[in-house]
């Protein structure tokens, strides 16, 4: 999914200003669906109205002129256009996994139990504001919009699920067997042991 095509997403729900565009991909549970940085909002703005994708209109708010953006025939032309096409695979980018896959032996597992509880609140919160988005009577959701609030639902109750198993796992000294058909672990430890011998020397 491009900026753009997530940008006229959410010009399609209402005429917009940049503001309220910018506060769709930041309210709290945005990254379950975008994912994206938006920084470059407002010259990706620019750009879709000089492509005829969308045009300035200006609107009254409480006695102040407001600018706000609506597609053209060309931005709901494309938009269709978008949301015909098959999606892409998710691209998931999360830290914790890194640090899961990147953990070793000389790393206390205690710090681990750390790290996923404090994801468990993170999650739990979500959690709770999710289930509480879908009937705030404040956001726009269409019946289609739900099945993914739904499916946001089940992911996080799976990873909460998924991390009560694992500090089981970590305070009940019971971790699962692991792989290392090379040998990478112990030349890893190696490794990290010359390079802070090496640093202890200069």
């Amino acid at each position: 999914m491009s900026i753009e095509h997530s940008i006229l997403a959410v010009i399609s729900f209402r005429p917009s200003s940049g503001y309220d565009i910018k506060s769709e991909f930041e309210h709290k549970a945005a990254g379950l669906f975008w994912g994206m940085s938006y920084g470059s909002l407002y010259p990706k703005l620019k750009k879709l109205e000089a492509d005829g994708f969308i045009v300035t209109i200006e609107a009254d708010t409480d006695g102040r002129k407001k600018k706000l953006y609506e597609l053209t025939k060309k931005g709901w032309g494309e938009l269709d256009k978008w949301l015909g096409m098959t999606p892409s695979p998710p691209i998931i980018k999360d830290e914790l996994f890194m640090k899961l896959a990147s953990w070793h032996s000389e790393m206390d597992l205690d710090l681990l139990a750390l790290h996923l509880e404090s994801r468990k609140n993170e999650s739990g919160d979500l959690l709770k504001y999710i289930k509480e988005w879908r009937h705030n009577q404040k956001s726009y959701i269409n019946s289609v919009g739900m099945l993914g609030i739904r499916y946001a639902e089940l992911k996080l109750e799976a990873e909460l699920k998924w991390i009560d198993e694992s500090l089981e796992a970590i305070n009940n000294q019971d971790m699962p067997d692991g792989q290392d058909p090379f040998g990478l672990e112990e030349e890893l430890l190696k490794r990290r042991e010359r390079a802070f011998k090496t640093l202890d020397k200069e």
